[in-house]
């Protein structure tokens, strides 16, 4: 009866993910920020995959290479390694000619709220594997691809190998088979983690990222769905179609999941299949793929490769173009940092570019959507090196002069139009949008109270030193005159609409709305800042005041409320060159300091240190005092500062110097100064220091950011 009736196709696996990946863009933006929720479902598909992948690769690397012999050995490496050092070129390549798709405008200035510490690895850690089950244990794929590989070298030669290779390929092809039933989840797992990216990614971000952002996707996609899968045709047996047919299922996975490695298993079933497909599928090609795949994915790919135009574009962006001169350097140093990941290569290769390393933050920020494509070419990439360096192995490979040069010519094509599209596409949003972020210097505070803020320091009081009134007589004027400092960031500065805010500033706008009176504000230099105190022109100061023994025999302090460390500021492209004050000394930089007292103390403490004083901060970083190297800081102010002028970044050398910081008075009013330290300790307790230190040193909240668009609310109005 059933006969004649006849079955639906069933969906093939890409395309069941094809359909998760659509439903949670589709979920995400209906949902919104409550997409969130998913996360945790896209988490749990990422470990199920994961759990086999590392084994699996041991397993076949091992048991692939033992099973070769050392001809075979030979020649695969031979052959994998002209195909990936081509392959390498070809990413440089693109990495150069892309940024003539960069519009030509003014350069603007990008500003991060926080010190970027360049990442430290431990390169012998990292490749070395010392104790080959902790690597297995942390995960460490280079280590553990290293001691794979020996091993596998070592048993080529090993007469007795044949019941261990058994039980390598029975380990290899149940790994497999263990990997291939978690992928069937794929449909899920992607859908989840789609779903909470869709729903939670901020538009405003990548708004001000689109000239690279834009640039990277068009340079990953020619490169994925044309340039590699296109050479790859003309140099195996394979057609383009087939070659793009056989890796979608890889390429949707690998692009949701932002992770190359759990698509390897993949990877390796794909490509002996379309060798199988063309009758070509031998023991050698089995071998061949079982090894190149998870060998080569311990080196640099053309996903990562590509990610070093940020670097081109930090230059652009920051008006500090890298020369074509420099370009073999940025080469070479790219290559070889990007062994040690991303996030290793980038700082390092700013700092050597001489581009402000704290536009780092902004690669930091495109983390998602770059994860995206790098994964997406990365997979195309480690699939087509499979493809031609295990043909050229068998003896497969094809070459067809005419063909490569025609296709060639056309990819030169492509590109020129791809790159000039792009620059006309980017120099029209270029002038709709401004791509600059938020600074300190927008910052406003909250809730202020009633205050005057006096621009002009008053004329010296009498010379003696008079008593200030208690708390309750100030209370009873309503008025708490404060002393500050015009230019100390973080914390007591004039933001750019001309407000005088910082931490300091808030916590004297929440203590007087805690009392319930005004504030008036006094400002004072490092030379009047005694005689103001002592003659009573204000009641306390404010400035991130640093409490030393000398200031301590001339004005009272009340208990310290934050411990800042020493630090100078330097160009930054200095920021790696002194890790000690040994350094520092030795180098015998000129610095800027403000203060007397404060420059008298650091000479005793650091013996041999080239000190020159200054009126304020504001000399050396509007560009002044041209003659200075850099100047000390506490690292919580200077970071405040490199957020404004990110050409210079803190440093902070060994020993690691601290100093408290503190509110200061007169002598002789003891009531006053009890007062102010018990209101410390109840502010301390009750949080709100630490809302001011995260705010006002963290950068915690400097851009207010609306809450994600979704249908859900936007449309609907069904939540608030």
């Amino acid at each position: 009866m059933n006969e004649g009736r006849q079955r639906k196709p069933r969906t093939s696996l890409s395309q069941r993910i094809l359909i998760g990946l659509l439903s949670g863009i589709l979920t995400g933006l209906f949902l919104g920020e409550y997409a969130a929720h998913l996360a945790v479902i896209g988490q749990a598909y990422i470990g199920l995959l994961q759990m086999s992948i590392l084994p699996y690769m041991v397993a076949s690397l091992m048991g692939g290479i033992g099973s070769l012999g050392y001809e075979k050995a030979r020649k695969l490496a031979i052959t994998g390694g002209i195909v990936l050092i081509g392959s390498w070129i070809i990413a440089f390549l693109i990495v150069f000619v892309m940024p003539l798709a960069f519009p030509k405008v003014e350069a603007g200035s990008f500003f991060s709220p926080s010190m970027v510490e360049t990442p430290k690895v431990d390169f012998i850690d990292l490749y070395i594997p010392v104790n080959p089950f902790k690597s297995l244990a942390r995960t460490i794929v280079p280590a553990s691809a290293v001691f794979s590989v020996i091993f596998g070298v070592a048993l080529i030669g090993n007469k007795n190998k044949k019941p261990l290779l058994d039980v390598l390929t029975t380990t290899q092809e149940t790994l497999s088979r263990m990997a291939m039933m978690v992928i069937q989840l794929s449909p899920i797992g992607i859908f989840a983690i789609a779903a909470n990216a869709a729903g939670t990614l901020s538009i405003a971000d990548i708004g001000r990222l689109q000239v690279y952002i834009v640039t990277f996707i068009v340079a990953t996609l020619i490169l994925t769905f044309w340039i590699l899968p296109g050479l790859t045709a003309l140099l195996t047996p394979f057609t383009f179609r087939t070659i793009l047919q056989s890796s979608r299922p890889a390429l949707i996975t690998g692009f949701a999941t932002g992770n190359l490695f759990i698509v390897l298993p993949m990877l390796i079933e794909q490509a002996k299949e379309l060798f199988e497909s063309q009758k070509l599928r031998t023991r050698d090609t089995e071998q061949f793929l079982t090894v190149l795949v998870p060998a080569s994915f311990n080196f640099p790919n053309i996903g990562k490769l590509v990610t070093l135009l940020f670097v081109l574009f930090a230059g652009w962006f920051a008006g500090k173009e890298i020369p074509l001169s420099d370009y073999p350097m940025f080469s070479t140093l790219g290559l070889f940092t990007l062994f040690g990941g991303v996030d290793l290569a980038l700082p390092f290769l700013l700092d050597q570019m001489r581009v402000p390393s704290d536009l780092y933050q902004l690669y930091v920020v495109t983390g998602v959507i770059n994860g995206w494509f790098a994964t997406l070419l990365a997979v195309m990439n480690l699939y087509t090196f499979t493809l031609i360096a295990t043909a050229a192995a068998t003896g497969s490979l094809v070459f067809h002069w005419n063909r490569l040069v025609r296709f060639g010519l056309f990819s030169v094509i492509v590109m020129g139009v791809a790159i000039a599209g792009s620059r006309i596409a980017l120099s029209f949003l270029m002038h709709k949008q401004d791509i600059q972020q938020a600074t300190i210097m927008q910052m406003r505070i909250d809730d202020p109270v009633e205050a005057i803020v006096h621009r002009k320091i008053p004329p010296s009081g009498p010379p003696h030193p008079v008593s200030l009134p208690a708390m309750d007589q100030i209370i009873d004027r309503g008025v708490l005159r404060i002393g500050y400092n015009p230019a100390n960031l973080p914390f007591s500065f004039f933001n750019q609409a001309g407000e005088l805010v910082g931490y300091d500033i808030a916590m004297y706008h929440r203590l007087a709305r805690d009392l319930g009176i005004k504030l008036e504000f006094i400002p004072w230099n490092y030379k009047t800042l005694v005689g103001q105190l002592r003659s009573g022109q204000f009641h306390l100061a404010a400035g991130g005041l640093l409490v030393n023994p000398k200031r301590l025999a001339k004005v009272a302090y009340s208990r310290p409320y934050m411990t800042v460390t020493l630090a100078i500021v330097v160009p930054d492209y200095m920021r790696n060159d002194f890790p000690s004050w040994k350094e520092v000394k030795g180098a015998g930089l000129k610095l800027g300091i403000p203060g007397k007292t404060f420059a008298e103390e650091l000479e005793q403490t650091i013996e041999g240190i080239n000190l020159i004083k200054l009126k304020s901060y504001e000399e050396f970083f509007q560009g002044k005092r041209p003659e200075l190297d850099g100047v000390v800081i506490s690292a919580e102010a200077g970071s405040a500062w490199t957020t404004i002028r990110p050409e210079y970044s803190v440093v902070v050398p060994a020993p690691h110097l601290s100093s408290p910081i503190a509110i200061a008075t007169a002598f002789h009013n003891q009531a006053l100064l009890e007062f102010i330290d018990d209101w410390l300790i109840l502010e301390k307790t009750n949080g709100n220091l630490e809302q001011l230190y995260n705010t006002w040193i963290l950068g915690k909240g400097v851009e207010k950011k609306e809450p994600r668009w979704s249908i859900l609310h936007n449309v609907l109005h069904w939540v608030e």
